[in-house]
C-alpha cells in the first residue's frame, strides 16, 4: 500500500465519519424564536458501538516501501504476533518438512522460521519409498521474510513452487531488517543507506531459496543417474528428466539473501540445483545476494527477463554440467559490495573439466554492468572457464575492473577449438560488444590461442565505446551492433533485432519497470498534469499536446478531458482551427475517475495509445478503486470516448461526409476514411464506468463513434459498465479478444452502420446489475432502418451468457433489429432471461432475405450453438418467417444443452469455457474468408481451460 492508498483510506474514514454525524439520531433540531421547548424524556443510554478494526499497522522498508500484514494465516502456517502486526509463520526443517499442499495469500507477510523445506525428496526417479511431494502456491504481493541467515526456503526434489507475481504486484521474498523488524526480534540492525538502492550495503541478511530438481548433472561423468547433496545442507538433487518441473517463478523479488557458511559451502540468493526444463522461470530479480546472485547446478533449467543486482560474489554462476538457456538478463554490480567478482562465472565441473553432459547453455541478450567507474571490486564481465561450453548471442559487456572477458584452463580452449579461427562450435560469442571501459577488454591465465582473434573472428562483434544509460538501457553504440536472431537457433528465444537486455526506455521495451526494485528512477507527474496534495496527477480540461503516463504514479481524471481539438472529418483537409494530440498510457497504469462527470473524449485527429500488456494491463477505473466492489458498483465515473473519421449512414449518403454529435457533449465524430486511425489500445480494463444521463443521452464504458479500421484494439474489458459496456456508433472498428463483462443495459451495441469486425469475443451478465438487456443488441439506425451503408459488422468466435441461472435480469442473447446486417460465426448463447436469439423489425428481415431459406448473405448465423438453458431460444416481435427455420437451415447451427464452465473457485454462473457440447460443434474456418480473422478449431470464445486468454489480465472472471 502507498503513502497515497493510506492517506485516501483516512480521508474517506474522516468522510463517513462526518456523513454518520450530519444524518443520525443525534442532530439538534432548531425551536422557533419565543417558545419554550418542553424538556425532552430522558433516553436510554444507546448501546456503544463496536469499535472497528484497526488499519493494520504499517512497516516502512528499504526504498520507504510500506508493508502490512491483515494477519489472516492460511492453513499450513501459524500466527505469530510481530510488534502491532500478525504475521503467518512456515516451519519444516529438513528432518520434518511440510509434505502437505499450502498457499501463501495476499495481503500476509510470512516468516521464514529456520530451514523450510517443502516436499520430501522422493529420489533420482521419483520413486523414493519415504518422498511426499508437495506444492508451495503464492499468491501476487505476498511478502516472505527471514530473520537471520539460517533462515532458508527449500523446494525438495519432486515438489514445486508455484509462485506467480505480477507486474503490478510481485511477490517480495526479502530480510526481516528490510522490513525494520529488528527490534520486534532482536535482532542487530545494519544501519540506514540514503543514497541509490541498487548501492545499498546489506546483503546476506537471510538464507536465500533453493530449488531441488531431478534434470541430470555432471558430477559422475555419465557413470549411471548421477545425483549431489546441495550446499547448506540443503537436501539431495538430480536425476534423469531433463524436462523436469519444479514449478513456476514469475514476478519475484529476492533481496538480502545468502549465506556464505564456508568457502565451500555456500548459500547463494537462488540456487537452481538440478532443475530441469520444465520449470518457468521468468521475471526474476535477485538483488544483494550473497554468496552468488543466482547459480545454477547442472540442470536444463531456463530463464527469461532476469535482474541480478549488488551480488556479493558472482552474479550468474554454473556448473556441474548446466545446459539451460537465458534470455533478457540484466547484471549490474554495486561499490558497496566489498566482495565482487565476475558478472558471470563459468564451469564445467571443477573436480573433473570433461566431464559429461558438458555445460552447454545457451545465452542471449545480456547486459553485464560493472561497479569499476564508481570504485567498486569488480573482475571479469564474462570468466569462462574449467571446461565449459557455452553459445552467446546478442550481449554488451562494460566497466569491468579485470576484463570485460576471460577464457581459463586448457580444457575450455580445447573444448572450443584447435585455434581461434577453427572452432567446433561448444564455446561461441557472437553479435556481442565489449566496452572498452573495462580495464581490460581480454584475460587470460592459459592464452591456448589468441583471445582477440577468437572474439573479434566470429559474427558481429564489436570492441568499443559503451553508450549506456540508467546502466543497463541500451544507447546508440548498443543497438548499432548487428543482432543474431536466436528464435531462428532455438524455438525457446524470443526473435530479437537488438543486442543487450533493453533495447530503449520506452515502457514497451524496458520490461523491468513496475516490479523491479532500485532499478529505474522514481517518476513525477509528467507536464500538463497538476499535482494534487496526495501527491496524485490530476488530468483535466482540453490538451493540444501530447502526454504520456508513465507506470508509478496515481492519476485522477477529472471532469470532461479532450484530447485534441477537432480536425473534422476529411483527414486531407484538415480543419484550420483544430489540433492533434496523443495520449499514451504505459503499461501497469491506472487512471482514477473523479466522479460520473469525469470522462475521456479522444477528439477526431487525435489518438489514444493504451499500451498494457498481460502482465501489466492500463486500467481505468473509479476513485479509491481498493474500495470499491467488483460485483455491485457501477457507473462511477463517465467513461472513454473516441471519435473517428469513418463513415456513418445518419446521412443515408446524402450531404457527405456525414457527421454527427456524440452523447454526453462528447463531440462530432464521422467522416471519409474508413481506415482513419485512432491509436491502440492493448491489454486494457474500462472498470465502473459509464454515465446514463438520460434516456437518450448516455455515457458507455466505451463509445467508438466513428473509428475506423485503422484503430487497433486487441485485448480489451469492459466491466460493470452502464449505459451499455461497449457501443460502435457506425464506422468500421475492429477488435480482438474483448471481454464485456457486467454491463448494466447492453453489453455490445451498435448503430448507425457499423461495419467492423470483433473475434474472440466473451460476454457475461452480472445478477447484481437490475438493468442488464441484451448480449448484443445491433441497430442498423433507428431513424432509417434501411439507411445507408448498412450496419454490416462480422463477429466470430462469441460467447454470450446471461445470468438467468443466478436470478439476474436478463433479457436477448443476440438481438438483430432496425435493419442492421451482420455475419455471424462460431457463437455461443446461453443462459438468458428472454431468448438466446431475436430478430425483429420488417427491415431487419427484409435485408436478410424473402424466405428463412432463400437469404441474401446480409444476415447470416452459422457454426452457432444456442443453449436451451435461455428461457426461449428463439423470440420475434416481427416473425416475417419462421426463426427458428432461419437458424437451423444454415450450416452447422445446433440448439442444445449447453456444457460451459467456469474457471475454478469462481461463482458457478460464470461460464464461459467450452466443454464437450461446444467442442462437437462444427466449427467454421474464419480466416478463410476474410485475413482479419485468427484461425480458429473452435465455436465460442474461450476453447478450452488451456487456452483461456482471458487468465491474468481481466478481472472478476475468477471470483
Amino acid at each position: 500500500m502507498t503513502n497515497l492508498d493510506l492517506l485516501k483510506k483516512t480521508l474517506l474514514a474522516a468522510v463517513a465519519s462526518s456523513a454518520l454525524v450530519a444524518c443520525g439520531d443525534d442532530s439538534t433540531e432548531l425551536a422557533s424564536p419565543g417558545i419554550d421547548s418542553p424538556a425532552p424524556a430522558p433516553q436510554p443510554e444507546p448501546e456503544p458501538e463496536p469499535e472497528p478494526d484497526p488499519e493494520p499497522s504499517v512497516k516502512i522498508g528499504r526504498g520507504g516501501i510500506e508493508y502490512t500484514s491483515a494477519g489472516n494465516c492460511p492453513t499450513g502456517t501459524t500466527s505469530v504476533t510481530v510488534g502491532e502486526q500478525t504475521h503467518c509463520q512456515l516451519t519444516g526443517p529438513i528432518s520434518a518438512p511440510i509434505t502437505s499442499d499450502v498457499t501463501l495469500t495476499a495481503g500476509n507477510i510470512y516468516q521464514l522460521s529456520g530451514q523450510v523445506v517443502i516436499g520430501s525428496d522422493t529420489g533420482a526417479d521419483g520413486t523414493a519409498a519415504d518422498g511426499a511431494s508437495a506444492t508451495l502456491t503464492i499468491e501476487p504481493g505476498a511478502v516472505i521474510y527471514g530473520a537471520t541467515a539460517s533462515d532458508v526456503l527449500v523446494i525438495a526434489r519432486g515438489s514445486a513452487i508455484e509462485a506467480n507475481g505480477s507486474a503490478s504486484d510481485p511477490i517480495v521474498f526479502t530480510s526481516a531488517l528490510d522490513l525494520d523488524l529488528s527490534d520486534e526480534l532482536g535482532i542487530s540492525d545494519q544501519g540506514t543507506h540514503s543514497g541509490a538502492l541498487l548501492d545499498e550495503p546489506f546483503t546476506s541478511e537471510w538464507g536465500g531459496i533453493v530449488v531441488n530438481g531431478a534434470a541430470s548433472i555432471n558430477t559422475c561423468n555419465g557413470d549411471g543417474t548421477c545425483e549431489a547433496q546441495g550446499e547448506g545442507d540443503s537436501g539431495l538433487y538430480g536425476g534423469d528428466d531433463d524436462t523436469d518441473s519444479s514449478g513456476t517463478m514469475r514476478y519475484i523479488q529476492v533481496k538480502y539473501a545468502g549465506n556464505p557458511i564456508t568457502a565451500d559451502d555456500e548459500l547463494n540468493g537462488i540456487a537452481f540445483q538440478g532443475v530441469g526444463s520444465g520449470t518457468t522461470l521468468e521475471f526474476i530479480q535477485v538483488h544483494n545476494g550473497a554468496d552468488d546472485g543466482i547459480e545454477f547446478f547442472g540442470g536444463t533449467a531456463q530463464a527469461k527477463y532476469v535482474v541480478i543486482t549488488g551480488a556479493d560474489d558472482d552474479s550468474l554462476d554454473w556448473t556441474q554440467g548446466w545446459r539451460g538457456k537465458a534470455q533478457h538478463v540484466i547484471i549490474i554490480q554495486n561499490p558497496a559490495q566489498p566482495a565482487s567478482d565476475q558478472g558471470i562465472e563459468a564451469d564445467n565441473f571443477g573436480d573433473g573439466n570433461d566431464f559429461l553432459p558438458r555445460a552447454q547453455p545457451q545465452l542471449s541478450n545480456f547486459t553485464i554492468v560493472g561497479s569499476f567507474s564508481r570504485g567498486g571490486e569488480s573482475d571479469v564481465g564474462m570468466l569462462l572457464r574449467e571446461g565449459t561450453g557455452a553459445n552467446i548471442w546478442n550481449s554488451v559487456v562494460s566497466d569491468m575492473g579485470d576484463a570485460c572477458l576471460d577464457i581459463d584452463d586448457t580444457a575450455t580452449f580445447t573444448a572450443a577449438g584447435s585455434s581461434a579461427t577453427s572452432l567446433t562450435g561448444t564455446l561461441t560469442i557472437e553479435s556481442t560488444l565489449l566496452g572498452t571501459d573495462c580495464a581490460e577488454v581480454f584475460q587470460s591465465d592459459d592464452n591456448v590461442f589468441d583471445l582477440e582473434a577468437f572474439f573479434t573472428n566470429q559474427a558481429n562483434n564489436v570492441v568499443g565505446a559503451t553508450s549506456l544509460s540508467n546502466r543497463f538501457i541500451n544507447g546508440s553504440a548498443e543497438n548499432a551492433v548487428v543482432a543474431t536472431d536466436p528464435s531462428a537457433v532455438d524455438a525457446f528465444f524470443d526473435s530479437v533485432d537488438y543486442a543487450g537486455a533493453v533495447a530503449s526506455s520506452s515502457a514497451a521495451d524496458n520490461w523491468t519497470l513496475n516490479w523491479t526494485y532500485g532499478l529505474n528512477p522514481d517518476p513525477e507527474c509528467p507536464s500538463g498534469t497538476t499535482t494534487n496534495t496526495d501527491g496524485a496527477c490530476v488530468i483535466s480540461g482540453t490538451y493540444t499536446n501530447d502526454l504520456t503516463l508513465v507506470s508509478g504514479l496515481d492519476y485522477i481524471l477529472d471532469g470532461r478531458v479532450v484530447f485534441g481539438v477537432d480536425l473534422g472529418p476529411d483527414p486531407a483537409n484538415p480543419l484550420a482551427t483544430g489540433d492533434a494530440a496523443s495520449l499514451t498510457i504505459d503499461p501497469g497504469v491506472t487512471i482514477q475517475g473523479a466522479d460520473p462527470q469525469s470522462y475521456l473524449i479522444i477528439s477526431r485527429g487525435s489518438q489514444l495509445n493504451s499500451n498494457g500488456t498481460v502482465d501489466a494491463p492500463v486500467t481505468f477505473t473509479a476513485l479509491n478503486p481498493e474500495t470499491r466492489d467488483l460485483d455491485s458498483d457501477t457507473s462511477l465515473w463517465g467513461g472513454l470516448v473516441i471519435n473517428g473519421r469513418a463513415t456513418l449512414n445518419t446521412c443515408d449518403g446524402v450531404g457527405l461526409p456525414c457527421e454527427a454529435q456524440g452523447e454526453g457533449d462528447s463531440g462530432l465524430f464521422g467522416g471519409s476514411d474508413d481506415t482513419d486511425d485512432s491509436g491502440q489500445i492493448f491489454y486494457t480494463r474500462v472498470i465502473y464506468a459509464g454515465n446514463p444521463i438520460t434516456a437518450d443521452d448516455e455515457l458507455n464504458g466505451i463509445a467508438f463513434q466513428g473509428v475506423g479500421s485503422g484503430t487497433e484494439i486487441d485485448f480489451l474489458q469492459v466491466h460493470n459498465g452502464a449505459d451499455d459496456g461497449i457501443e460502435f456508433f457506425g464506422g468500421t472498428a475492429e477488435a480482438k479478444h474483448v471481454v464485456i463483462t457486467g454491463a448494466d443495459d447492453d453489453s455490445l451495441d451498435w448503430t448507425q452502420g457499423w461495419r467492423g469486425k470483433i473475434q474472440h469475443l466473451l460476454i457475461i451478465q452480472n445478477p447484481n446489475q437490475p438493468a442488464s438487456d441484451q448480449g448484443i443488441e445491433a441497430d442498423n439506425f433507428g431513424d432509417g432502418n434501411d439507411f445507408l451503408p448498412r450496419a454490416q459488422p462480422m463477429i466470430a468466435n462469441a460467447t454470450i451468457v446471461g445470468s438467468l441461472a443466478a436470478g439476474g435480469e436478463t433479457d436477448v442473447g443476440v438481438l438483430l433489429r432496425e435493419g442492421t446486417g451482420a455475419n455471424l460465426w462460431n457463437v455461443v448463447v446461453a443462459q438468458m432471461g428472454d431468448a438466446c436469439l431475436d430478430i425483429d423489425d420488417t427491415a431487419t428481415f427484409t435485408a436478410a432475405g424473402t424466405s428463412a431459406t432463400d437469404l441474401t448473405g446480409t444476415l447470416t448465423i452459422e457454426s452457432a450453438l444456442l443453449s436451451d438453458s435461455c428461457a426461449e431460444v428463439f423470440q420475434s416481435d416481427d416473425n416475417v418467417f419462421d426463426l427458428e427455420a432461419y437458424f437451423t437451415n444454415q450450416a452447422n447451427n445446433q440448439v442444445g444443452t449447453d456444457s460451459l464452465t467456469a474457471l475454478a473457485g469462481a461463482e458457478a454462473f460464470k461460464t464461459y469455457i467450452n466443454g464437450a457440447v461446444e467442442a462437437n460443434v462444427t466449427f467454421t474456418d474464419v480466416s478463410a474468408i476474410d485475413s482479419f480473422f485468427d484461425a480458429v478449431t473452435a465455436v465460442g470464445a474461450v476453447p478450452d481451460a488451456n487456452n483461456d486468454w482471458t487468465l491474468g489480465w481481466t478481472v472478476w472472471l475468477d471470483r
